[in-house]
């Protein structure tokens, strides 16, 4: 299969018909939530001109290409075949999507499988191969099978706009699995876990370079995991294990308690968040009423990847497929946790339901969402923009 990248005329393509739009855009610094009602793709051609490398965090949760028409305003060539009109649709709002980032931001984009392994190339010609993060993959429920198989994942590309600029992410995790007690200490269980890089790797220029001593006399001196203040709380609070008495000849490693709070490197397998199923249920509580919206996401998901990523308190998060609007909810229920100040752009085209909800649109299922958590959450009511054309 040829794939096209960009060969289709679109409606959208010619700049001065952008420019024409009835788009007020909002000014640098944003002060409030926003919510964009209109087609993304020239509402985000349109933000470029005062949002360019201001966006922290996007996450999208794209239509995937089922094959259906899209309800978006590309005018595609009738020839194209399904995954090429798919890319070109894609491909000019994911390079809209890295203007926007800042250097220090990433993007997550959601996908099935049917389009999987072409949108990595896509993301690659687009963020380069280098700014690859990692494919999150989301353990949704039950899955689809066939006759060979059950997909139990659902896709998440990361990328990065600059990866040498993107801060490591980290995940906390509460520790259950310590069995032993290898010195009786009167806290319980514990296990060890490794707190300094060996001799041989181990930087002699690195600010963590220094000796520790074990109660035995031998000295270890090597790069380590912590700083020397750190070490030394770690000392005094007896949890440094040396091993067994009287010799405590072994390599030094940190005790980790069961019920501890330690942080890692995240996991790209997402297993710890709720399902589609418990989402819709939310969804339908939330707003009162029944078969709203199908799989929508649910805000532990989302709100997970924005907290591993450890970007700042007052970062501004964007997402140009809101759909039910699930990005607004997380944003909310994250600075409520951690106390922050972040920021939220929706954009959502004013879509025709494909079956019978409770809405005219998909913007307003949104916009009522967006109001309800904007209650909920005691925030002020979000700024809502329409595009008109």
């Amino acid at each position: 299969m040829e794939i096209i990248w960009k060969d289709f005329p679109e409606k959208w393509d010619d700049n001065s018909s952008v420019s024409s739009l009835n788009l007020k855009i909002p000014s640098w610094p944003l002060t409030n939530n926003l919510f964009i009602e209109g087609d993304n793709y020239p509402v985000l051609k349109k933000l470029e001109k005062n949002f360019t490398g201001k966006i922290n965090l996007i996450y999208i949760d794209p239509p995937y290409n089922t094959g259906n028409a899209f309800t978006y305003n590309d005018k595609f060539n009738s020839k194209a075949d399904s995954h090429s009109a798919w890319l070109s649709f894609i491909f000019r709002r994911l390079s809209c999507a890295k203007n926007l980032l800042s250097d220090d931001g990433c993007i997550f984009i959601a996908i099935d499988q049917s389009e999987l392994y072409v949108l990595k190339l896509l993301c690659d010609k687009i963020f380069g191969e280098k700014n690859f993060v990692n494919d999150f993959m989301w353990l949704h429920g039950k899955g689809k099978k066939d006759q060979w198989s059950r997909t139990l994942q659902q896709h998440t590309l990361c990328y990065a706009k600059n990866k040498s600029s993107l801060k490591p992410f980290n995940d906390t995790i509460q520790t259950q699995w310590a069995t032993k007690n290898a010195d009786n200490d009167p806290r319980g269980n514990w296990f060890s876990g490794s707190i300094s890089f060996t001799e041989k790797r181990s930087n002699p220029e690195h600010k963590n370079y220094f000796t520790i001593t074990s109660p035995s006399g031998i000295s270890w001196t090597r790069q380590w995991l912590c700083t020397k203040d750190e070490m030394n709380a770690l000392l005094k609070e007896n949890k440094i294990y040396f091993g067994s008495a009287p010799d405590y000849d072994k390599v030094p490693r940190r005790k980790i308690f069961n019920n501890q709070t330690e942080i890692i490197i995240p996991q790209n397998i997402i297993d710890c968040t709720e399902s589609t199923k418990n989402a819709a249920i939310h969804l339908e509580k939330l707003l009162g009423k029944k078969n709203i919206f199908d799989n929508p996401k649910p805000v532990s998901l989302i709100s997970h990847l924005i907290k591993i990523t450890q970007l700042k308190k007052d970062s501004v998060i964007m997402d140009f497929f809101a759909g039910s609007g699930t990005t607004f909810e997380s944003v909310a229920s994250v600075n409520k946790e951690d106390n922050g100040s972040r920021k939220c752009i929706l954009i959502q085209k004013p879509e025709i339901p494909k079956k019978d909800i409770p809405f005219k649109t998909i913007s307003e299922l949104c916009w009522q969402r967006i109001l309800k958590n904007a209650e909920d959450y005691n925030l002020p009511k979000p700024d809502k923009i329409s595009l008109s054309e």
